[in-house]
Order: C-alpha cells, then sequence, then structure tokens
C-alpha cells in the first residue's frame, strides 16, 4: 500500500511553509569537541554525496540574521568552515548553529547542526538531516549508519518525520496534532527542548531508533541483553561499530490508521525501548500543551490507548 500524500501546511499570510512530513533523522550528539572539530564537516559530507544535494539553495547561522542564497563557491566555504579547528578555536562555539535548506526554516532537504561547548552545558549537540519523502528510504538508513559509525552519539531517530518553521511553532504543532491521531508512524523532534534531556533519556523511537554507549551507561542498559530482546519479526539490529541501532521493518511507515495500517513493529521498538523514554516529556506547542498530551503522544505506540482516547 502506497504512503499518503499529505501536502505542506502554509502561513495564511506569508505563505511560508509552516509543517511538512519528510524523511529525516535526528541525532543527539555527546562528546560535542569531536563534532566541532571534525564530525559535524564529515556528517556534511555525507548529505552533499547524495543527488540531492543540487537541491539545496539557502544558508544560515547563529551569526546571521537572515537566510542568505547559496552562491557558486559558497558551499565550499561553508563547508571547510564548519569545523571549529578552520577558525583555530580549541573549543566548540556554545549554541553555533550552521544550516542549509531548499526552503528556509521548514526544509524537504536540509542539514541542520547546533554546537555545544561541554564546559558551558551538559546538554548534546544536534544533527537534523533531512530528505524528501519520496527520496529511497535506504539513503536514510545508510545515513543513520554512517552518522553512528563517525562518532559518540546520545541517540538517534529517523523515519517520517515532521519538520516545523520555529517562526511559527504554535501553527505547526496545532497542525501535527491533528496529523498525529491518525498517522502513528510520524516522529516529531523539538531538538531545544529535547537536548538537555538527551544525555540520560531517549527521546522516542521510529523506523529507526539508536541507543549509544553513552547513553547506556547512565541508563544501565546491558546491550547484549536488548540485542536478544529485538529479536521480533519485522526488528533488525543494523551492524554498526558500537551501541544499538534497530530498524522496525524494511521500510518506514506513516501507520495510517484509516487504512488499518497499525505499524506493529514499530511498536515492538517502542515498548522495548519505553522504560528509557525522557521522563516527563517537555510539552510540545499548541493542542499538545492544551490538552496536556505530548506524554500519551510520546508512548502512542507503547500503549496506543493512551493515546487515542
Amino acid at each position: 500500500m502506497s504512503e499518503p500524500l499529505l501536502e505542506p501546511r502554509f502561513h495564511v499570510h506569508t505563505r511560508h511553509a509552516v509543517i511538512r512530513v519528510e524523511l529525516g533523522l535526528t541525532a543527539y550528539l555527546a562528546e560535542p569537541r569531536f563534532w566541532a572539530l571534525e564530525g559535524a564537516q564529515r556528517a556534511l559530507d555525507l548529505m552533499l554525496a547524495l543527488p540531492t544535494a543540487d537541491l539545496f539553495r539557502y544558508y544560515t547561522t547563529s551569526v546571521m540574521t537572515e537566510w542568505r542564497e547559496l552562491g557558486p563557491r559558497t558551499l565550499k566555504s561553508l563547508r571547510d568552515g564548519l569545523t571549529s579547528r578552520a577558525l583555530m578555536l580549541e573549543w566548540p562555539r556554545h549554541h553555533f548553529f550552521f544550516r542549509l535548506a531548499d526552503e528556509p526554516n521548514c526544509p524537504s532537504v536540509g542539514f541542520s547542526y547546533t554546537e555545544i561547548d561541554p564546559r558551558r552545558a551538559t546538554r548534546a549537540a544536534v544533527l537534523e538531516l533531512t530528505l524528501p519523502r519520496g527520496h529511497p528510504a535506504e539513503d536514510l538508513q545508510a545515513l543513520a549508519v554512517a552518522v553512528a559509525d563517525l562518532g559518540p552519539l546520545y541517540s538517534l531517530v529517523g523515519g517520517h518525520v515532521a519538520r516545523w518553521n520555529v517562526l511559527h511553532p504554535k501553527l505547526a504543532f496545532n497542525q501535527f496534532y491533528l496529523w498525529a491521531q491518525r498517522y502513528l508512524g510520524i516522529d516529531i523532534q523539538d531538538a531545544e527542548e529535547l537536548a538537555p534531556r538527551a544525555p540520560l533519556a531517549l527521546p522516542g523511537s521510529n523506523w529507526l531508533t539508536y541507543l549509544g554507549e553513552p547513553l547506556t551507561r547512565p541508563l544501565e542498559v546491558d546491550l547484549a541483553a536488548l540485542r536478544r530482546s529485538a529479536l521480533k519479526p519485522g526488528l533488525e539490529c543494523l551492524p554498526v561499530r558500537s551501541g544499538l541501532l534497530l530498524r522496525a521493518g524494511a521500510h518506514p511507515t506513516m501507520g495510517d490508521l484509516n487504512h488499518f495500517a497499525y505499524p506493529e513493529a514499530y511498536a515492538e521498538v517502542a515498548r522495548l525501548l519505553e522504560p528509557h523514554f525522557v521522563k516527563p516529556m517537555p510539552e510540545f506547542w499548541g493542542s499538545f500543551t492544551d490538552e496536556k498530551r505530548t506524554d500519551a503522544w510520546l508512548r502512542r505506540l507503547a500503549g496506543a490507548e493512551d493515546w487515542s482516547a
């Protein structure tokens, strides 16, 4: 059965995209100094090696007040300057971010990296990669494996994701609240809120879910026992250098309840990992806050009756 086509939602006045569903992953990065010195640049190279790199049109950073169009030689200079080593910096730039996109603020193709100085905060650095929904899911899986092997991660969640416009969070999450009643397989990450919690808990699960060794230690997780527990129909442990990367089914699904497409493999992963989820979940915007339903949404697959009630 083909997946439904969810059209992006646009702001009625500005016509800017507010929220859209694409393929993507969010990785919460441990040892931020490694990612600042070389990891982020190498992750960008993974995205630039894909055909979708030709779709990048805009960029911005934390030292800019607007998005700018990419010039013919801009991308190379941005790539070369992404590593803090290029600036002769010994430590990461706290809360520095760099973003590439086909569309500002709400991309269908995107690279987003947020840097953290570990001397100033214990939160995770964050990497978000986005591909168009029609893109082969195998490339998303390959990205997840490559990122997991690049350097230390607390966790990674990937599959069908909602990318939302930070300028219109309430509108975006109100729409996602409606979608989420029907599509259990679509994930959304509020990385700014979850990054401080990522060193101690999982931000959820999806088609691809990675649990890294920097997180297994505080959680006191026995990875060998977890791998044995994951030997269930539809689940696969993908080969990575360290940690555990689970894949729920051969392909990602939106889990469309209207077509009786309950994502059972997703639910198996969620039930397996739910004891390690963030508790309590920081409230999402809009209807999630109004209805106090963010925790129920996070556990929709571990106990769907709590979400659908």
